[in-house]
């Protein structure tokens, strides 16, 4: 019977090694992710980036944001002839360069652009990515600058949220009649639901763990569900698109997103992955996107 005891006390004691050690990869791994999610490297913006604002754009304005939790926010302003004003708001570990395509497109359909940096990137303040909770101060931010604008009609602003930025651009909008119209890009309905995509537990991470140390970076991690706040968002004009081919945010997510969304307007780009919709197609870009912002914020003009 020794012997016997004696293999099941190492077999249960090798058990519990595994399993400890199993459970510590995952705390690694995961906090290893975290940190990198709520800690992104920035991407500086460059030179080269700066002339290509000014070639597709013409008139380009350097300007500030003050946000309400006091931060400074750098980016840029090009009027446009229609009076009308549509603040743009990048994703994770980029810069206001990243949307200089659908800047261009909006500009030449004679929209005022609003670029920036959202907190956290590029030349802007801030050290902490919140993943929508926070970045509400600065798409307030960019309403106010935007409001305040004598060549801008407060009845004619809209925004557009890219990635993590569509859920800070989706709640602000469901709380704030200023925003006439919204085109939100590859967004999860939740900030759990995005966790979940980016902790899965086939690659030794945990979701869960990773919304506690969300939850300890001061992130209200259930208040970020933007599948709640395009309810609210309708009946004003909303926008829901992703690539087919995306494999951050797959078509089932917007597709679920917009059956939330009655009356909102869904595009699923053909051949597109994370972003790319511009380079993939720039006619249906101009034809989905610009058009929808015309139709929203000029109501009766022509467009080009």
């Amino acid at each position: 019977m020794r012997p016997i005891r004696r293999v099941f006390r190492r077999a249960a004691f090798t058990a519990a090694i595994a399993i400890c050690v199993g459970t510590a990869l995952v705390c690694f791994r995961t906090a290893r992710q975290a940190r990198i999610l709520l800690h992104p490297v920035r991407a500086p913006l460059t030179e080269a980036q700066t002339a290509e604002a000014r070639a597709l754009l013409g008139n380009v304005e350097s300007i500030e944001l003050h946000t309400g939790d006091g931060l400074r926010l750098k980016g840029w302003f090009s009027p446009g002839r229609a009076r009308s004003g549509v603040a743009l708001v990048h994703g994770l570990l980029s810069n206001r360069a990243q949307l200089l395509a659908e800047a261009a497109l909006l500009s030449r359909h004679g929209h005022g652009v609003l670029l920036f940096d959202s907190r956290a990137s590029g030349e802007s303040e801030g050290e902490v990515a919140t993943w929508g909770d926070r970045e509400r101060f600065d798409v307030l931010a960019a309403l106010d600058f935007l409001s305040s604008r004598p060549d801008v009609d407060p009845r004619r602003i809209g925004a557009y949220g890219f990635s993590v930025a569509a859920a800070p651009v989706a709640l602000v909008a469901a709380v704030d009649p200023r925003v006439r119209a919204v085109a939100l890009a590859a967004s999860w309905p939740s900030l759990r639901a995005a966790l979940r995509n980016e902790f899965p537990a086939s690659t030794a991470r945990s979701a869960t763990l990773a919304a506690w140390i969300f939850r300890w970076a001061s992130i209200d991690v259930d208040g970020v569900q933007p599948r709640m706040a395009v309810e609210r968002i309708v009946p004003r004009p909303l926008l829901l698109f992703t690539g087919s081919l995306d494999p951050d945010t797959p078509p089932a997510v917007m597709e679920a997103l917009a059956a939330g969304a009655p009356g909102s307007t869904l595009w699923i780009v053909p051949g597109a992955r994370h972003g790319d919709y511009a380079r993939v197609d720039p006619v249906e870009l101009e034809r989905n996107f610009a058009s929808f912002f015309d139709r929203a914020l000029l109501p009766g003009q022509r467009a080009p």
